[in-house]
């Protein structure tokens, strides 16, 4: 595994070199290429009809293109790294070759900009993956007049559910336009925000339970890890939460002023995520004053133990010492029983320590 880290870091950097020098709007892909091939998904819908499918041909990007009615119309490239076509679709599309150059380079962080007549997004899909370690995907949004673009890297997720819930929507949905998507997919992730972090607090409080009952020296990794993690969850919720609140303060032409209740529910929901993970945040430090408690309290335990054996065995030292002196006139070694009486004093006086110890509850 750190062996598959490394590479991926490796080729992070010579990626990130090859932007050096490069003018303003050169796409080049930076991050890990999970889906070679681009797939575009059309959605499009009005109060009376909803339709989806996939995009198989450049042909049907220029039809698309050059298509204007009534209707909303949503396009989802699920595959950013191939480049070449990304190029294309921003010539079909009239987009900005400096929104395409971010939507390529996945070390964005959450913002919002404008260009003109669009409107550029970026927010993060924030997952575990399965070796427990927070994971990063890039959802690039672009607003158009007339189309929403996302732009994704993801082969675990879709958006089906979305579709789902347009195609059943009638009602608000359908009558809608495409400020109200646009809400919809802010919200979809951050609903997902709250699950990472009740997820994050279970971790937290499995890892609590194990320091109460026996720490390791395995058990400061776990909490550094998950200091990690925390760390990595704050540096994509936190952005967010600035772009979502210039999005809120700022008048935009993109929102209408009816659907403005939905982007401040969608704050108000950030800003919960964002207070949650700061208090676990804060439970994760008091793991480790926990850990280094539980070890001070074994280690003391440890030596109360020694002290207390040392104690049982200083007299039992000081008798066997006193008869152990070569000394001649030293009537007790020619009694009879002396051996015995001796041995005897010192299992007593051994076995009444004990009896006390117990008593004090030092054992």
């Amino acid at each position: 595994m750190a062996k598959n880290k490394s590479n991926k870091q490796n080729k992070k950097k010579q990626q990130l070199k090859n932007k050096i020098g490069k003018p303003p709007g050169t796409l080049i892909h930076v991050g890990e290429s999970k889906i070679e091939k681009a797939i575009v998904t059309l959605t499009e819908y009005n109060e009376q009809e909803y339709k989806t499918k996939k995009i198989e041909s450049v042909e049907e990007l220029i039809q698309l293109a050059s298509t204007n009615d009534d209707k909303i119309k949503w396009i989802d490239v699920n595959g950013i790294s191939d480049v070449d076509f990304l190029t294309k679709f921003g010539e079909i599309f009239k987009i900005h070759s400096m929104i395409l150059e971010d939507v390529v380079n996945s070390n964005q962080q959450p913002k919002v900009e404008y260009y003109d007549k669009d409107m550029f997004f970026v927010l993060k899909k924030i997952t575990w993956e399965e070796n427990q370690d927070v994971a990063y995907d890039q959802i690039s949004i672009l607003i158009t007049p007339q189309i929403l673009f996302t732009f994704r890297d993801d082969t675990k997720e879709d958006y089906t559910s979305i579709q789902a819930r347009i195609e059943t929507g009638v009602n608000v949905f359908r009558k809608s336009k495409l400020d109200y998507l646009f809400y919809v997919l802010i919200d979809f992730e951050v609903d997902r925000y709250f699950l990472l972090i009740e997820e994050l607090s279970e971790k937290i409080e499995a890892e609590q339970e194990i320091l109460f009952d026996d720490p390791t020296q395995n058990d400061i990794k776990k909490i550094q890890l998950l200091k990690k993690d925390a760390h990595k969850i704050k540096h994509a919720i936190r952005p967010l939460r600035e772009a979502l609140l210039s999005l809120v303060r700022q008048e935009s032409v993109f929102i209408e002023q009816q659907n403005m209740v939905y982007f401040r529910d969608a704050m108000d929901h950030i800003i919960q995520v964002h207070e949650a993970l700061e208090t676990q945040r804060e439970s994760i430090t008091t793991l480790i004053d926990i850990y280094l408690s539980s070890v001070s309290n074994k280690m003391n335990e440890v030596m109360k133990m020694l002290t207390l054996i040392a104690t049982i065995f200083i007299p039992l030292t000081f008798i066997a010492g006193v008869y152990g002196m070569n000394f001649e006139n030293m009537p007790e070694l020619h009694f009879e029983y002396a051996y015995f009486i001796v041995w005897g004093i010192m299992i007593v006086l051994g076995i009444s320590l004990i009896v006390y110890f117990k008593k004090k509850k030092w054992l």
